[in-house]
This record gives structure tokens, sequence and C-alpha cells, in this order.
């Protein structure tokens, strides 16, 4: 009799501690996961602050604004990205935004390096880089102008 009741109380003892471990554990994970959401958050803030435009020769009238409002028609796609034709509201010009796939593009001081040294070549045969847009969300959109004359491959076809 005295096994038995020995038995019993150490098997409720035993049941007793595990459900406690398994209730501050659980509480814990909570106070984790929160932290880990605030974490997040403060990442995704973070990366919202993150939004900028770089502006060159010509482009001086651009506006993170105006280029997020502007209506946009698809003109062509391709493997590295997607141009759009854009009428920026407040300028009420014309220009060609060309949205580069995040795959498809370097990272940090490299990208800077090099949209700078783009925004500085002006040539009579190339069409000028008028501003740089980096989002919140990574999405990275080239400005030029846009011009109603076609494109090369009509050029050079003759059409």
């Amino acid at each position: 009799m005295l096994i038995l009741v020995l038995g019993l109380v150490s098997a409720t003892l035993l049941v007793i501690v595990a459900g406690y471990v398994l209730y501050c554990k659980k509480r814990v994970s909570r106070y984790e996961s929160k932290d880990i959401e605030s974490s997040e958050h403060k990442e995704e803030e973070e990366v919202a602050q993150k939004e900028d435009l770089m502006i060159f020769q010509g482009g001086e009238d651009l506006t993170i604004c105006d280029i997020l409002d502007a209506p946009g028609e698809v003109i062509g796609k391709s493997n590295y990205g997607t141009l759009y034709k854009a009428l920026l509201q407040r300028s009420n010009k014309v220009r060609l935004l060309r949205f580069l796939r995040p795959v498809c593009t370097a990272r940090g001081e490299e990208l800077d390096e090099m949209i700078q040294f783009l925004g500085r070549i002006r040539h009579p045969n190339l069409v000028p880089l008028l501003g740089f847009y980096t989002g919140p969300r990574g999405e990275k959109l080239l400005v030029h102008p846009f011009y109603r004359h076609g494109n090369l491959t009509q050029f050079i076809r003759g059409k």
C-alpha cells in the first residue's frame, strides 16, 4: 500500500513539474516572439527609411512623390526589368522609368558608385540618366527622358 501511495504521489509530482516547465517555456517563447516581432518592426522601419532619390543633371525637377504617383504605361519588359512611360504630374513631363529586378542589381556601395558614374556620363549618342530611386523594399528605378521618335530597332530597320 505504501508503495502504491508513493508511486501515485511521485507520478502526480512528475506531471505537475512537467506542466510547470511547459507553461514557463510557452511564456518565454511568447516574450521571445514579441521581441522578434518588435525587432522585425524596427527592421521594417529602418528599411522604410532607406528610401532615396539621386538626381543628376537634367533631373532637377524630380521628386520621390512625382515618381511614385506618376501614372505609367508598360512599354517594354526584359529579363532585368520593366520599362514604363510615365507622366510626372507636377512638372507635366513624360519620363521613362526603368524598374530593375532586385536579383539583377548589385548591392551597397558598388551599385551607388556605378549609378554615380552613369549619372555623370553625357554624350549626344547616349540617353542620359536623370535620376535613380531606391525604394523601401529594395525596388530600384532608373529615370530617363522619354523620346517619342521610336526605338533603336525601328531606327536600324528604317521604319
